[in-house]
C-alpha cells in the first residue's frame, strides 16, 4: 500500500501530466476509446467496477462517480473544496441527519470513502490528496474507492488493481457468430430483508447485453438490495441469435420478535336464576326543609262597646293613663277594656271633637241667653234643642 503527503502527491501530479505528454501508443489508443474506468471497493469486500463514457475536458471524478448509478450521500457545506462523499450505497453516514464523517468524530484514525487514482505505469493506486469535485479526469483514466479506516493523509483500505483494459475492453472488431460464454452469478444469492448482495455478468461475444431489459456492458456488477425475492434476465444478442440467462436473489423476511401477550380477565357472568344487583346509584344528600311558619292569627281585639257621652258643665277632665303608658300597652299585645271616658277624652275622632265642641259652643249660648233673661222657657227650649242637635249628630256617626 502506497502512503503519501499532499506535497508528494503534488509532485506525483505534475509528473503523470509529464507522462502523459510523452506516453506510449499503447496508452494513447487507450485514451482514443473516451471512457474511464472506475473500481469501489466496499465494508464487506465487495468490488464494484464500471466504465464511464467520458463528456469532456470538464469532467470530474464526482462525475465519474455519479454516472455509475449507485446511491451517493453528498455534503456540500465545504465551501471551495466542493462535494464531500458521506455515503455510497449502504456504506457511510446519513447526512444530513448525522454528520458527513460520522465515524470520525473525536478520533484521529477513522472511517470514511477513500479516494484514489490510478497510476497504470506503476501499476498503483496513488491517495487523492483532493475532493473529488476538484480533480479533472482524462479518457483512459481509473478512478478508485474504498470504505475503511485512515487519516487525512493517507488510508489502510484500498480498491483492487484493475486495468483500464479490463473495466473498458475494446469492442471486437468483427462479430463472432458463435454462441456467447455468460457467466452471471450473485453473492449472495440469499439474503435478509435489508442486505444487499453483488450481481456481476461476464459475457464473451456478445453485441447487446441487457438486465432486466436495460442496456448494460459485458462485464459489469450491481450492489443491489432488493426487499423481496427477485429473479434477474440477462439477455445477451449477438450474430448467433438471441440468448436469455436468470438468476434468483432469495430475500428472506426478518422474523420479529413474539411480544407476551396479556392474559384476559375472565369476566364472571350471572348464575342462572339469580339477579345482578344493580350496580349502586349515587345517594342524594337530603336537604333539611324548613317548616313553613304558620301565618300569624291576629288575636281578635274586644272593641269597646260604645258609651253615651255625658254632656256636663264642668271643664274637661284630664285623662289618668299617660302616652308612655298606652304605648307600652299597645306593644305587648294586651287588649284594654273600654272604660267610661270623660266626653273631653272619649274620641280622639276629629269630625266627632268638632261636633262636641259645636255642643258646647251652642250650650253656652243657651247659658247666655237665660242669663240675659230670656227667662226659664228660653233655657228649656235651648236646651231641648241642643240634645236634638246631639242625638242626631250621634245617630249619624
Amino acid at each position: 500500500m502506497k502512503r503519501t503527503t499532499v506535497g508528494l502527491l503534488i509532485t506525483l501530479t505534475l509528473l503523470a501530466l509529464a507522462v502523459a505528454s510523452a506516453a506510449p501508443v499503447g496508452r494513447a489508443l487507450a485514451k482514443d476509446t473516451q471512457r474511464v474506468g472506475l473500481v469501489i471497493k466496499f465494508a464487506n469486500g465487495n468490488v464494484f467496477t464500471d466504465c464511464i463514457d467520458y463528456t469532456g475536458s470538464g469532467m470530474t471524478g464526482e462525475d465519474v462517480l455519479d454516472a455509475s448509478g449507485l446511491s451517493i450521500v453528498k455534503d456540500f457545506s465545504y465551501g471551495g473544496l466542493g462535494a464531500a462523499i458521506c455515503k455510497i450505497e449502504a456504506n457511510g453516514c446519513n447526512y444530513p441527519q448525522v454528520n458527513c464523517f460520522c465515524k470520525c468524530a473525536g478520533s484521529a484514525s477513522c472511517k470514511y470513502w477513500s479516494y484514489f487514482h490510478l497510476d497504470q505505469e506503476e501499476n498503483e493506486w496513488v491517495y487523492s490528496g483532493m475532493g473529488a469535485s476538484g480533480h479533472y479526469v482524462q479518457p483512459g483514466d481509473v478512478e478508485g474507492w474504498a470504505w475503511g479506516a485512515g487519516t487525512t493523509e493517507d488510508s489502510e483500505v484500498e480498491p483492487p488493481l484493475i486495468s483500464f483494459e479490463e473495466l473498458c475492453p475494446a469492442p471486437t472488431a468483427t462479430p463472432d457468430h458463435s454462441p456467447p460464454v455468460v457467466e452471471f452469478t450473485a453473492d449472495p444469492e440469499h439474503i435478509v430483508g435489508g442486505q444487499c448482495s453483488t450481481l456481476s455478468w461476464s459475457v464473451d461475444n456478445a453485441e447487446i447485453v441487457a438486465l432486466d431489459g436495460e442496456g448494460v456492458r459485458p462485464d459489469d456488477a450491481r450492489y443491489l438490495c432488493p426487499s423481496q425475492t427477485h429473479t434477474y434476465e440477462l439477455t445477451v444478442l449477438n450474430g448467433a441469435g438471441e440468448y436469455s440467462y436468470e438468476l434468483t436473489i432469495e430475500v428472506t423476511q426478518p422474523t420479529a420478535t413474539p411480544r407476551p401477550t396479556s392474559t384476559p380477565t375472565a369476566t364472571r357472568s350471572p348464575t342462572p336464576g339469580t339477579t345482578s344487583a344493580p350496580p349502586p346509584s349515587p345517594t342524594s344528600t337530603a336537604v333539611p326543609v324548613e317548616p313553613t311558619p304558620a301565618p300569624a292569627t291576629a288575636s281578635p281585639i274586644a272593641t269597646g262597646t260604645p258609651m253615651p257621652t255625658v254632656v256636663a258643665m264642668a271643664p274637661a277632665a284630664t285623662p289618668t293613663a299617660g302616652t308612655g303608658e298606652q304605648d307600652n300597652a299597645a306593644e305587648s299585645g294586651e287588649v284594654a277594656t273600654a272604660q267610661p271616658t270623660n266626653p273631653a277624652t272619649a274620641s280622639s275622632d276629629p269630625t266627632q271633637q268638632e261636633m262636641v265642641g259645636l255642643d258646647r259652643l251652642l250650650l253656652l249660648l243657651g247659658v247666655g241667653a237665660g242669663t240675659l233673661g230670656f227667662g226659664t222657657l228660653a233655657f228649656v227650649a235651648i236646651a231641648v234643642l241642643l240634645v236634638a242637635i246631639y242625638v242626631r249628630a250621634r245617630a249619624q256617626f
